[in-house]
């Protein structure tokens, strides 16, 4: 017969080991982060793989990659359905990471279509980039994909806007002014900006479309984010949507 200060001992030590799991990710998500280095989202890559294995991949899915916002797109695969989606983001990663993963991460899945989202990491956290600098990744990344001559339509969202960084909105402004431009001219790329549809009246972003954290979409946000990629995915594939 144990005694009961043995079991509260144990109790106590059960209930801390949610928490300790939780401490241990974020610290690994942290590290990675603050590594400059691509080959920090090794794991996550080699994760996706190891998944693969088990699953019966579509054929020409649209491929959708990006950071932290990709992973937490909850519900974007039934919102799409029947138009087969994989989502391939990378912890915090930025346009640069995920072009060095490019063949694991797109290629190799021979996508129909990718959906750029560029992350919050492009300005924060393990990256400054400029609006000329964030441009010019966007461009490479979509580039190097029509050059594989596998996917026929590139869609692009501009940064998204937040409530924690309303000094973005210049830097941001000026991205999206680039990215309308290059755009324009390259009839293989769509360009999406969402900020329009997650602003309030007077233009600021809506914290009601973010969590507490004032960076992170919640399910509202991300429902704006379906409803813009879906209006534009309608036209290119009208095999599986109808009006």
């Amino acid at each position: 017969m144990y005694s009961w200060n043995t079991i509260r001992s144990v109790a106590g030590l059960l209930l801390l080991i949610p928490l300790v799991h939780l401490a241990f990710l974020m610290s690994r998500d942290t590290l990675a982060t603050l590594d400059s280095a691509p080959t920090a989202w090794e794991k996550e890559v080699q994760a996706y793989e190891t998944a693969d294995l088990d699953t019966s991949l579509p054929p020409e899915p649209l491929v959708v990659v990006g950071g932290q916002w990709v992973t937490k797109w909850r519900g974007l695969e039934d919102f799409l359905a029947p138009l087969p989606v994989l989502k391939r983001g990378l912890g915090r990663a930025t346009i640069d990471d995920v072009t060095f993963y490019y063949s694991r991460l797109i290629g190799h899945y021979g996508p129909s279509g990718v959906v750029i989202l560029p992350d919050l990491s492009e300005f924060h956290l393990r990256d400054n980039k400029s609006p000329q600098e964030l441009t010019d990744a966007i461009r490479h990344l979509a580039e190097l994909n029509l050059e594989h001559d596998v996917t026929q339509f590139i869609y692009v969202f501009t940064p998204l806007n937040t409530p924690r960084y309303p000094g973005d909105s210049r830097r941001i402004a000026e991205t999206t002014t680039l990215l309308r431009h290059w755009s324009d001219q390259d009839k293989g790329v769509q360009l999406l900006d969402a900020n329009p549809l997650l602003a309030s009246t007077t233009g600021e972003p809506e914290p009601y479309y973010f969590h507490s954290d004032g960076t992170s979409l919640n399910d509202y946000g991300y429902l704006r984010l379906s409803m813009i990629l879906k209006e534009a995915l309608v036209a290119d594939y009208s095999s599986h949507y109808s009006r």
